[in-house]
């Protein structure tokens, strides 16, 4: 019997990659999980519309607050994951370390022995992207880092053109490790419905990004 798992989701392209190829893999997909610091603000996408997703995928979501500190409050909830909800795998789309540092999730799921899936973890870059591409998946670009002059990608869905565009830039990382950018994932083999969004764009000294107007599930 495969093992229950849950997707560790932030609304974004690796996440939905990730669950993607986990379901294929034969993964037992049970619950969406969030961790959120005590009022979040974000710019990238908002907790509303992670929940959205959650609906369009027909799985249950849970959003989980982290206090301090930080890496004991990990560890307890990830116990409480495996002692309440039954779940022996955490699913994530890490694809590489930062700054040579040990994967969080791994070392923080140690103390309560939950097993870690990292499906992207070494893969290419512009393979990750050509996947997403190659199995219809609707993710835009929801935050850019205004220096690196992609604004005029906002809103707009990743596409081969795109992926050339972003390999010209050798200060970018094509999957936006660094910050670059950040995406939304619409629709997905895996959605139930896709959905639709109005938005407009905003700024501030560092980023520009998508302010969320209205949104809605639609048939597929």
């Amino acid at each position: 019997m495969s093992k229950n798992a849950a997707v560790l989701w932030t609304g974004g392209k690796d996440c939905a990659l990730a669950f993607y190829k986990s379901q294929l893999e034969g993964h037992n997909i049970k619950l969406l999980v969030t961790f959120t610091p005590k009022n979040p603000v974000f710019k990238a996408h908002s907790l509303a519309l992670i929940k959205l997703q959650a609906k369009a995928i027909d799985l249950p979501h849970l959003s989980i607050v982290i206090d301090q500190p930080i890496r004991d409050s990990y560890q307890k909830n990830i116990s409480l994951l495996k002692q309440q909800h039954h779940i022996d795998v955490l699913i994530t789309g890490d694809i590489d370390q930062i700054d040579n540092h040990n994967n969080w999730i791994e070392d923080c799921c140690k103390p309560s022995g939950m097993l870690v899936h990292k499906p992207l973890w070494k893969l290419e870059r512009e393979s990750i992207l050509d996947q997403l591409i190659s199995n219809n998946f609707e993710v835009i670009f929801s935050l850019v880092k205004k220096d690196l002059d992609l604004t005029d990608f906002l809103g707009h869905r990743i596409t081969t053109d795109q992926i050339d565009q972003l390999k010209k830039n050798k200060n970018i990382d094509l999957c936006g490790e660094n910050g670059a950018y950040h995406t939304m994932t619409l629709n997905a083999p895996f959605f139930t419905k896709k959905i639709v969004l109005t938005s407009t764009i905003k700024e501030d000294n560092e980023y520009a990004y998508l302010c969320i107007q209205s949104t809605k599930l639609e048939e597929k």
